[in-house]
């Protein structure tokens, strides 16, 4: 029954430092909803960039050119050792005569450079598609390693350029997005935390007083935890909302890549949780932060 009425009186605090100070809980609730709304959209548009990219490493491909004239039996034993590799995850052969039809079919309307030709100057090969983990330029690196230890593999060709500047702007991405990220946070919780230091200002008379009376520290810190924690709520609730109508318009007026709702990779119902978790974290931390700055004890 006693912590039932500690609770009401708590809340009933809160709720009359909240109207008695519309103006502060405005402007804490608009920069937290502001500040979430930015994150996920920004972590929307990462994610989009990552998995783009992602599809551009699942186009990597190592090109292993056969020497001419070698066995089946040989043909067949290179193949058995590169599918063996772990770094492999698909193996196609390419004979002479279809590498040859292949490029008739790239040259189309001029193929009459192709005349006096007689015999077929292109190599057989071997396409390999690499597993997922190993397609960034330390796996590349290991599997030609492993390739060039195989005997009768004429030449090794992979686009080894393309590949290292594709995974160096992939790092600056992922750099740039926790730079972005880590600034936005904490000029979130600077703001929140000097909003509620504005709101504890403006009641130290009455908090001194009840201090003075002999009010614990934890009594006194408890309303404007709650404080903080319904602003950080409202505040995740306005960006949902925001969230929703920027990346509509996103969706009808701009490439994929910058819609962050159109294509998550879970449901919209944890991006919603999430939210709404992050608003009363940035809350609640943001008041503790203001609390531990004005009152001492």
């Amino acid at each position: 029954m006693n912590t039932l009425r500690w609770a009401i009186y708590f809340f009933s605090e809160t709720l009359r430092t909240i109207k008695e100070n519309p103006t502060t809980t405005f402007i804490t609730v608009i920069t937290i909803a502001i500040s979430l709304t930015i994150c996920c959209l920004f972590f929307g548009v990462f994610i989009n960039l990552n998995k783009m990219l992602s599809s551009m490493g699942g186009e990597i491909q190592v090109m292993v050119y056969i020497k001419d004239d070698i066995s089946s039996e040989t043909l067949q034993n290179i193949k058995e050792q590169i599918t063996n590799m772990p770094e492999v995850e698909a193996l196609e052969y390419i004979s002479k005569e279809k590498a040859f039809s292949i490029f008739k079919n790239d040259l189309k309307g001029q193929t009459g450079i192709l005349e006096g030709l007689n015999t077929n100057p292109l190599p057989s090969s071997l396409e390999i598609r690499m597993k997922k983990d190993y397609r960034n330029p330390a796996g590349i690196s290991r599997l030609v390693a492993r390739l060039k230890l195989i005997n009768d593999i004429d030449d090794i060709q992979y686009s080894k350029e393309w590949i290292d500047k594709l995974f160096a702007f992939i790092r600056f991405v992922e750099a740039f997005a926790l730079i972005i990220g880590s600034f936005i946070l904490m000029a979130t919780l600077f703001i929140i935390s000097n909003t509620i230091r504005l709101t504890i200002y403006a009641r130290r008379e009455e908090i001194e007083i009840m201090e003075f009376l002999g009010a614990t520290n934890i009594f006194t810190k408890t309303p404007f935890i709650i404080e903080g924690i319904i602003e950080g709520f409202l505040g995740a609730i306005l960006s949902i909302g925001m969230l929703f109508i920027v990346s509509s318009i996103l969706i009808a007026k701009t490439p994929k890549i910058f819609a962050p709702l159109s294509t998550l990779p879970f449901p919209v119902i944890y991006l919603i949780s999430g939210i709404i978790a992050s608003g009363i974290v940035l809350g609640l931390i943001g008041s503790s932060i203001s609390l531990r700055r004005f009152l001492k004890n």
